[in-house]
């Protein structure tokens, strides 16, 4: 059997050889790395004029044809090519470096940055697949359009600085009106980032869409002719700020729980339902627009403190509001999602009548969470210390799910990597940036791309492992794996961080990494332009290190002038501070000792053949069944099922806390005695590894639930009752102008649930823009008015009638509240989706409307 080796012997090399040669006019260069994971050579040829040319040849082999990913068109996957050749002339942006191969994979990335580039975008879905123009970052070698979390990711992760009118021109492309005709009917006149197509029809149901404003209130313009830098600053922040503003203060009142204080909706790039929620919500995506996932949330955080910054120029009086908004949010945040005993933020919550921290953990989210200093720094040392990483990187998720293609699940993801090396740098985990660094070299080198993502074990875009196969979809040159790259080697090594006209340099480099990388006494970068200024960076190391040790900034002149550093291995500065066009910034790294840090690693002995063992110490169990029924005397029975797993332990939660449980028990009976609905949930875990299941279905005891039936006591505006499949509904209701009325009698007082029972054929389950989103506005007796949200995803099928997700109000007993459903907003709303064609609510017209057959009413649980 084939040994695996920890991933701190990633770089070990296979073979390494260089050679130069003189011949007056040109000196040549060769590289050769493997290891398990693969092999890679490069020929360098280096012109007298300062133009290089690199040849790259790997053995990685084919991607597989795939049909299954949804995003997918329908066409072969190209092959990764086995061989690329990249010409560098000497104003390129440019590493220099002992090693040729490392210099090759960064001008690997900006060539890439480059083919991204484009002057029209298509896809599919859009403008009946013709070409839209538009100069802007398109996706992938695969995905022809532009996407607001991927773009706006790409550009937070560097791309914006390095072509800003372009950056600039993607960003507004993701922003829209609403369409005129819905204006004239009294829809709110408002521009808002994109919501792009999505689980059960886009908005509210998917909402991190807010990533947009972390991607425009960061972007650094050049200066136009008629103004300088500083004033086409002012001016962009004039344009994005109001967007942001709408786009934040519409979620707040759409997506926001004054109870939990945390905003609803699906994590942030894990799209795909099957891939990191339960299994059952492949066909109820209600639940996702009910739950609240930890890097929306901190989204919502660096949105919230970006626009309050923003405010303090752009409308003062608002300022306060926001930074409020943001501090209650991280409070928020620490309060339901921190796990103290893993030492890990979950990645998301379940519904809230029942928010039951689930503990998968989400790499994006827990490093946004370091990166925006949501976590303590003591959090953030547990969680770089807790979250595991495999021999070939940090996966997205852990722990994987059993029975699930390779996409999310079992995936390494460039740009969410890029994210993690900048936590493990705010933190100083030097052994961590360095595995992290070589996971995004090697990916880079050994598939000759900077690929979408990578199978968890072996680094390949593509593992045969039957219906397993992944990942099922994977592009070459995608963008935000390319901005993770750069990030990588700009960001990360060179220490250029850059926001507007601020500009950090902070370089780190662990001994390890540089030994690995063979970059020799220094490194230098070329030609990097910000703003109106092109820099050329040396970093040269002084000093002897060992593997204890990381290289950190000592001393640093610009323009051959020192200097005095303005923090702890770090200068700070605008970009306005340059004089001159051309700058030289000279930087001496000396040896620093480190802390020693060993992250946790999953270690296997071969990824193709998984013992039990392994097997129980990478996957999660499969969710456990729990079924609900009442005794004689009332109380709730809850049974539970393993689901065919076996050696764990099962954990009941109740209305979100935990439910003491006798050991070895498969039921529990709930002694106490309610008039309001309990919400129950169950997870197990493993007895051996603790690693814990996904959640049950959520089941809730059945309080007397008022029934308010369409044509009898739910009323309508401007519709009469019909049939449908033998039922009573409003057809096709929910027009800007229509609404819905009843009057309840309350039966115990406190907070009560209401909810729709619903038709809808408004698209695929998996995607579309027409999720129905409606308000509902309840005023009762000596109560102000209160207003809640109502959502209805798109349904597996148009013949079975789904549940809305459920508004909350306080009421108390006995009062008669009157309740009307008045028109909400959804993504069909926009202008910009005019060019929409692959579905409803598109071309075709805005679409907000469901099939109603009757209003639900209970108690909840206090």
């Amino acid at each position: 059997m084939r040994s695996y080796f920890a991933l701190g012997l990633l770089s070990t090399l296979l073979s390494l050889s260089f050679a130069a040669r003189a011949d007056g006019e040109a000196s040549q260069q060769q590289r050769q790395y493997g290891n398990k994971f693969g092999k890679v050579s490069v020929d360098a040829l280096l012109l007298p004029d300062g133009q290089r040319e690199f040849k790259l040849r790997s053995d990685a082999m084919p991607l597989a044809k795939t049909d299954t990913a949804e995003k997918a068109d329908e066409t072969t996957q190209a092959a990764v090519s086995s061989g690329k050749t990249l010409n560098v002339t000497a104003d390129d942006l440019q590493v220099r470096s002992k090693n040729v191969l490392f210099d090759a994979l960064f001008s690997l990335a900006q060539q890439e940055k480059k083919q991204n580039s484009v002057s029209e975008i298509t896809d599919w879905g859009f403008n009946d697949q013709q070409a839209v123009p538009c100069p802007c970052f398109e996706t992938g070698a695969k995905w022809h359009y532009v996407w607001t979390r991927d773009l706006s990711y790409s550009l937070d992760l560097g791309l914006g600085y390095l072509d800003p009118e372009r950056a600039r021109n993607s960003l507004l492309f993701k922003t829209s009106k609403v369409r005129p005709e819905l204006i004239a009917r009294q829809v709110s006149p408002i521009e808002v980032a994109l919501q792009d197509t999505g689980s059960g029809g886009s908005w509210p149901v998917s909402s991190d869409r807010v990533v947009w404003i972390l991607a425009a209130s960061g972007l650094t313009l050049n200066a136009m002719a008629d103004s300088s830098s500083t004033e086409t600053q002012q001016a962009w922040q004039a344009q994005w700020y109001p967007i942001a503003k709408n786009t934040l203060l519409q979620d707040r009142q759409y997506i926001f729980s004054e109870k939990l204080g945390l905003y609803r909706g699906e994590t942030s790039f894990l799209d795909w339902r099957e891939q990191n929620y339960p299994d059952w919500t492949a066909k109820d995506t209600r639940y996702l627009a009910q739950s609240y996932a930890l890097s929306t949330n901190v989204l919502h955080y660096a949105a919230l403190k970006a626009v309050a910054e923003a405010a303090k120029t752009q409308e003062p009086a608002a300022a306060a509001q926001f930074a409020l908004w943001a501090d209650e949010l991280k409070t928020a945040i620490n309060q339901s999602f921190w796990l103290a005993e893993q030492g890990l933020y979950a990645s998301y919550l379940g519904e809230e009548y029942n928010p039951m921290p689930v503990q998968q953990y989400d790499l994006l989210g827990l490093a946004l969470a370091i990166n925006h200093q949501v976590a303590s720094a003591a959090q953030a040392g547990q969680i770089l210390q807790n979250y595991p990483l495999t021999q070939a990187g940090p996966p997205v998720f852990f722990p994987a799910k059993q029975q699930i293609p390779i996409y999310h699940n079992r995936a390494l993801w460039p740009f969410v990597s890029a994210y993690a090396l900048r936590a493990a740098k705010s933190q100083q985990h030097a052994e961590l940036f360095h595995k992290i660094a070589m996971s995004l070299f090697q990916g880079a080198a050994f598939n000759l791309s900077n690929m979408e993502n990578l199978e968890w074990l072996s680094q390949k875009a593509h593992v045969a492992d039957g219906e397993l196969s992944g990942p099922v979809i994977n592009s070459e040159r995608q963008l935000w794996s390319v901005a993770a790259y750069h990030d990588f080697v700009v960001n990360a090594l060179f220490g250029v961080a850059v926001s507007g006209r601020s500009l950090q340099l902070n370089p780190f480099i662990p001994a390890q990494l540089a030994q690995d990388l063979q970059l020799g006494d220094g490194l230098k970068l070329e030609n990097l332009r910000l703003g109106s200024s092109r820099l050329q960076l040396t970093l040269r190391f002084d000093g002897k290190a060992t593997k204890q040790h990381s290289y950190r900034l000592a001393k640093i002149s610009i323009n051959d002038v020192e200097q005095p550093l303005t923090g702890p291995h770090q200068l700070q500065l605008q970009l306005d501070d340059f004089s001159t066009e051309e700058n030289n910034i000279d930087m001496v790294l000396t040896p620093v000792l480190q802390q020693n840090q060993q992250p946790r690693l999953l270690k296997v002995a071969d990824p193709a053949k998984l013992s039990t063992a392994e097997q129980r110490a990478l996957f999660a169990p499969k969710q456990p069944q729990l079924s609900l029924s009442s005794n004689e005397k009332g109380q709730a029975v809850l049974h539970f099922d393993a689901n065919g797993e076996h050696k764990t332990r099962f954990t009941l939660y109740k209305n979100g806390a935990k439910v003491q449980l006798k050991k070895q028990r498969d039921h529990y009976q709930d002694k106490e005695q309610h008039k309001n609905s309990q919400c129950y949930a169950l997870v197990q875990s493993y007895t051996d590894t603790g690693l814990t299941s996904l959640p049950s279905r959520t089941v809730c005891t059945e309080t007397t639930k008022q029934q308010f039936v369409a044509g009898q006591t739910l009323l309508s505006n401007d519709l009469i009752a019909s049939d449908y499949l033998g039922v009573p509904v409003f057809k096709n209701w929910g027009l800007p102008e229509q609404q819905l009325q009843f009057e309840a009698t309350i039966s115990h007082s406190g907070t009560q649930r209401l909810a729709l029972e619903y038709f809808i054929d408004n698209g695929p389950i998996n995607t579309g823009i027409t999720a129905v989103v409606k308000q509902a506005q309840v005023q009762c007796p000596v109560m102000p008015l209160q207003q809640s949200t109502l959502v209805m995803p798109h349904l597996a099928t148009a013949t079975e009638a789904g549940l809305s997700t459920a508004a909350s109000f306080e009421a108390k007993a006995g009062t008669v509240c009157q309740i009307s459903i008045v028109d909400g907003f959804n993504m069909s709303y926009l202008q910009h989706f005019e060019l929409y064609t692959g579905g409803k609510g598109g071309r075709t017209g805005p679409l907000n409307q469901a099939v109603i057959h009757k209003a639900l009413l209970w108690s909840a649980a206090q």
